[in-house]
């Protein structure tokens, strides 16, 4: 019974894993601004033969140390250099970790929760979202649950705790190789806390230890040796300065910076499965205090989640591998709920406020300007949402988990089969890449606001200027020529060019119709939020 148990299991996550993160993965254009950033250097990579220092333009570029680099550059070899093949490793990464989601729960809980803690993760709106895309997170995030798990088992009695010790302190080595000095943070601060709370003692083996030791030094050290001997001053000042010390004290998104940036995060992420994370929020401290199970899981979470919290930086996908943790909590919860229901009239008017949130949620995305490109997926889930609501409210737990489980795979299969050309259009910069191709007259230039400016570069394979209100337009600097629109910097430039094909931002052009001469120009095409248009001088235009 138990093998046939695994087997469903399985059988049952990999047809999610495949729907969720595998099925039409190429279907979309490299979506800006960060994807064309990946695939960009990976082209470079294989291009140049250089596969130690990455690149991007032709220069030298530190903003992620080399692994994830090797990942798409490695699958554009196999598979050639398209969407789906920049994207495999993410989607590989993801269902390994959902895989080892399972395999912790069942081990460390119960089968049943190891397959719920499966089922919230895969299947939670921010993870299905990532994890179909180019982003060095989910990576991350799998080496960071390998690491502490590992941890986890090394603490136990009677277990061999050299390799666990081995597997916790190389599977940070690889975290830190993904995305630098935080893949070894964060281990140890789960750690730490936890031995701060229980007064564990510290699990030693001198042999697991040392070989771990060794295994780190021989994954992290070489590369990051090699790029001190190289570029000492300018890998030392963009990587660990820039884009690790800074983002502690520097917001590069200010209006992300708030201190309920990630808990929001958390809850909205977690869609469709709400009303299950505020089951699990009501019961946490209980659990803490009776389950060192849970309270293990839980110093992963809460130490992270401070940490995220206190840093001024903020972005969705730095939190990315806190729904791992989440999940697991979550699915003793929802175990629990499938046993013995709601414990309370207090909890179950909880979920059923929760749930109803996220119904209206995506019930009113079509009523919002900004969101109603997405109205026909968002009505797809939000039906499935109302259904899961009216279950919930019926105390129909199983067929709850199931609909609720199927929900996020209908806004999937909405925005790739019968809204694909409108998200393409809005998220990727492909279409209009290739309509500027088609416009170009001879070696007319061409000018792209900064958002879509990488994933226009990456499709026309030509230079392309950019068009900001300042010098330096990105966090990181990039060899790109740039007009500064404030000064006079366009004046300059059309006394050089009669004419350019501009690819703006909707909110860009009412700012630049005073200085662009293009405010009498027809629009030639409108890809969402981007539009293209053509920009020339008087002379040209008679």
């Amino acid at each position: 019974m138990q093998n046939a148990n695994l087997r469903r299991d399985i059988f049952i996550l990999l047809i999610i894993c495949l729907a969720a993160f595998w099925w039409r993965l190429g279907a979309i254009g490299l979506v800006d601004p960060d994807e064309p950033f990946y695939a960009q250097t990976a082209r470079e990579m294989i291009q140049t033969g250089d596969w130690i220092t990455p690149r991007i333009y032709g220069e030298p570029q530190f903003e992620k140390p080399i692994l994830y680099y090797w990942l798409v550059s490695a699958s554009f070899c196999v598979f050639g250099e398209n969407e789906f093949a920049g994207r495999a490793p993410t989607a590989l990464f993801a269902t390994l970790l959902v895989f080892l989601v399972y395999a912790f729960g069942a081990r460390v809980l119960n089968r049943r929760t190891g397959m719920l803690s499966a089922l919230v993760l895969a299947t939670g709106l921010e993870y299905c979202v990532m994890s179909r895309l180019m982003l060095t997170d989910i990576p991350l995030a799998f080496f960071l649950a390998a690491s502490i798990f590992s941890y986890w088992f090394a603490l136990q009695p009677g277990m061999k705790r050299g390799p666990w010790i081995f597997l916790h302190i190389a599977c940070g080595g690889l975290a830190v190789l993904t995305k630098g000095p935080i893949g070894s943070l964060f281990p140890l601060l789960a750690v730490a806390a936890f031995h701060l709370i229980t007064k564990a003692p510290v699990p030693r083996s001198r042999g697991g230890f040392w070989a771990g030791v060794l295994a780190y030094v021989i994954i992290v050290v070489p590369w990051y040796a090699l790029m001190f001997a190289w570029h000492a001053r300018q890998f030392w000042e963009d990587f660990f300065i820039r884009d690790n010390w800074l983002r502690l004290f520097r917001a590069e998104h200010p209006a992300n910076n708030h201190w309920y940036y990630y808990i929001g995060l958390l809850f909205l992420g977690s869609i469709p499965w709400m009303p299950a994370v505020a089951v699990c929020v009501k019961r946490m401290r209980s659990s803490f205090r009776t389950d060192p199970r849970q309270l293990f899981i839980g110093c992963w979470l809460v130490t992270s989640l401070v940490f995220l919290t206190l840093v001024q930086s903020k972005l969705p996908s730095y939190a990315f591998f806190l729904f791992v943790p989440l999940a697991l909590l979550v699915g003793v919860a929802l175990d629990s709920l499938l046993a013995e229901g709601f414990r309370s009239p207090a909890e179950r008017w909880t979920a059923i406020s929760t749930a109803t949130l996220q119904f209206a949620v995506t019930f009113l995305v079509p009523f919002f300007k900004a969101t109603k490109l997405f109205a026909t997926p968002a009505l797809f889930m939000s039906a499935g949402l109302g259904v899961a609501l009216v279950l919930l409210a019926m105390r129909r737990f199983t067929p709850w988990v199931v609909v609720t489980t199927v929900t996020p795979l209908l806004l999937l299969g909405a925005s790739l089969t019968i809204s694909l050309p409108i998200v393409d259009a809005e998220l990727s910069a492909r279409q209009i890449a290739a309509q500027m191709l088609a416009q170009r007259r001879g070696d007319e230039p061409l000018l792209s606001g900064k958002f879509p400016v990488r994933g226009i570069i990456y499709y026309t394979k030509a230079p392309v200027t950019v068009l900001a209100d300042k010098a330096q337009p990105f966090w990181a600097a990039h060899p790109l020529q740039v007009v500064v629109w404030k000064n006079d910097g366009v004046e300059k430039y059309f006394a050089q060019h009669s004419s350019a094909l501009c690819a703006l931002r909707s909110n860009d052009i009412g700012s630049l119709s005073k200085k662009f001469p293009f405010s009498k120009s027809p629009i030639i095409g409108t890809y969402g939020m981007n539009y293209l248009v053509r920009a020339a001088t008087a002379e040209k235009k008679k």
